[in-house]
C-alpha cells in the first residue's frame, strides 16, 4: 500500500497516510494540508533517502530542527533527503565525508 505525504503550509509539519481522501488537517495547527507529491526533476531523489548511517540520539533531535530545519527526521530518527544539494549540505556542515561504494567483480568466489 502506498504511503503519501502531507504537508502544513503554515508550520511546515508532515504526515504521512494511505489514503488521499478528503482532507487532512495538521496535528499541529489544524489548517488544511496539501499532497506533497514527490516529483523526480534534475537534482531531486525519486524516492526518499533514509540514511542510517546518519541517524542521530534523543536528545540531539533540537538541535538537528534548529540547525536543519528542512531535514526530516523519520520515527529511527534518520534524516530523510530528497534531493542531492541538501544531501551534500548536510553531509559537509556535519563534516561526513560520502565516500563510493566498492563493486565487486562478477565471478567464481574463492573460499
Amino acid at each position: 500500500m502506498p504511503i503519501h505525504d502531507f504537508k502544513c503550509d503554515e508550520c511546515k509539519v508532515l504526515v504521512q497516510d494511505t489514503t488521499t481522501m478528503g482532507t487532512h488537517y495538521c496535528p499541529e495547527c489544524g489548517s488544511a494540508m496539501y499532497w506533497d507529491c514527490h516529483v523526480s526533476f534534475a537534482g531531486n531523489y525519486e524516492r526518499p533517502i533514509h540514511s542510517d548511517s546518519l541517524a542521530i540520539t534523543p536528545d540531539l533531535v533540537e538541535e538537528h530542527k534548529r540547525e536543519f530545519p528542512n531535514i526530516r527526521l523519520d520515527g529511527e530518527l534518520r534524516p530523510i533527503f530528497d534531493n542531492y544539494g541538501d544531501h551534500e549540505a548536510y553531509l559537509k556542515k556535519t563534516g561526513f565525508v560520502k565516500h563510493s561504494q566498492k563493486i565487486r567483480k562478477k565471478g567464481k568466489r574463492i573460499a
